[in-house]
């Protein structure tokens, strides 16, 4: 049975406006926080680690059950007690950043499951933590969520230092702005549209795994790519062209998210960071860029990474694309996109047979 571990924040260093607390009064739902506000008052997050059969921290699952007796905001609780997401919260600050939280809660025997609600757990988003000493207002409750530790995904995007190649040369990411020439692939110099960025800390990472960078090593890709070690979020994608692509694909090019190239040397998870940031750009479309000499991908508007970034962000960027914020599909990408089993599969198969995945590449279309 899997362990996961959750990392909370106890009733003791939170404070709620109006006298309000995180247990139900009458039902488990957290509509009682509505209107609300919570402040978070220091960082001392609680590790908890959890068997879960299903690895879905969820409401009223009988497979969560603590791994070991854990004290809990100084009170002990024993092992095998249940465990559940009792409801979710989302939380905004006075900048109009949005978060999301879960009242966690460990069930006790005999006592009513809504009224047991020990703490807050971290879900994540673009937004990261929730800020420290802010009061958050309760903008949303619902009860029972059903998957939200695995749903939880972040936009394509580069780390901080990450050199771009431009009109003006290699630029680190940070320093692009909004109307500056990007050197593409197929397209010639294209302009900057839209810029976003967000930090996240270690904490964040051992929360949510899927925030952590993917690092791909100098040279790992083949042809010398990248130059120097590249760090990019999970989701980015990065250009494959080998002779397995094109007998797979009947192309001689296709787009392969970062995570899944982690079973191929020099490319891994990279939990050492103690901080990241992260940065994504938009162009007019989809285009593949040259980060630290490599192709990869800018910022692509499909329905899922629309769905990882801000609330605040989408405006913007529906502000300078609204024909997007109706549809229901993306844009064509710049190239295939290798996905489900296929992609399994096309990563086993340079593994196997040592071939790097920029193995037939060509600098220009």
């Amino acid at each position: 049975m899997p362990v996961e571990t959750i990392y909370t924040l106890a009733e003791s260093n939170i404070s709620i406006s109006g006298g309000g607390q995180l247990s139900g009064i009458t039902q488990g739902d957290g509509s009682h926080l509505d209107g609300l506000t919570i402040t978070l008052n220091n960082n001392d997050w609680t590790a908890v680690n959890v068997f879960d059969s299903d690895a879905n921290f969820q409401d009223s699952d009988n497979s969560q059950t603590l791994e070991g007796a854990q004290v809990y905001d100084g009170v002990s609780y024993a092992a095998g007690l249940r465990v559940e997401a009792e409801y979710s919260l989302t939380l905004e600050d006075p900048d109009g950043n949005t978060y999301t939280v879960l009242a966690f809660n460990i069930n006790e025997p005999g006592v009513t499951s809504y009224a047991t609600v020990e703490g807050l757990a971290f879900i994540g988003g673009v937004g990261g933590f929730p800020p420290i000493g802010v009061p958050l207002t309760v903008v949303a409750s619902s009860e029972g969520p059903s998957n939200p530790f695995v749903d939880l995904a972040s936009p394509p995007c580069f780390t901080r230092g990450t050199k771009i190649e431009t009109s003006c040369g290699l630029r680190p990411v940070e320093e692009l702005s909004l109307g500056d020439l990007v050197k593409t692939r197929s397209n010639g110099y294209q302009t900057v549209r839209w810029i976003g960025s967000q930090k996240y800390s270690q904490i964040a990472f051992r929360a949510n795994p899927k925030l952590m960078p993917v690092r791909i090593v100098a040279g790992a890709l083949g042809h010398g790519l990248p130059k120097r070690d590249l760090l990019v979020s999970r989701q980015h994608r990065l250009m494959a062209s080998s002779r397995i692509v094109e007998r797979m694909f009947k192309v001689r090019d296709v787009l392969i998210p970062a995570h899944k190239m982690t079973a191929l040397p020099g490319i891994y998870l990279d939990d050492s960071m103690a901080e990241v940031e992260f940065f994504h750009f938009l162009f007019d479309d989809h285009q593949i860029v040259y980060a630290e000499g490599a192709p990869t991908e800018s910022l692509y508007t499909g329905p899922e990474a629309m769905k990882a970034i801000s609330t605040e962000a989408r405006d913007e960027i529906f502000t300078l694309f609204p024909q997007l914020k109706n549809m229901t599909y993306a844009h064509a990408p710049a190239l295939p996109i290798a996905a489900g089993k296929k992609l399994t599969l096309l990563v086993a198969r340079h593994l196997k047979h040592d071939k790097p995945v920029l193995e037939t590449y060509k600098t220009a279309l």
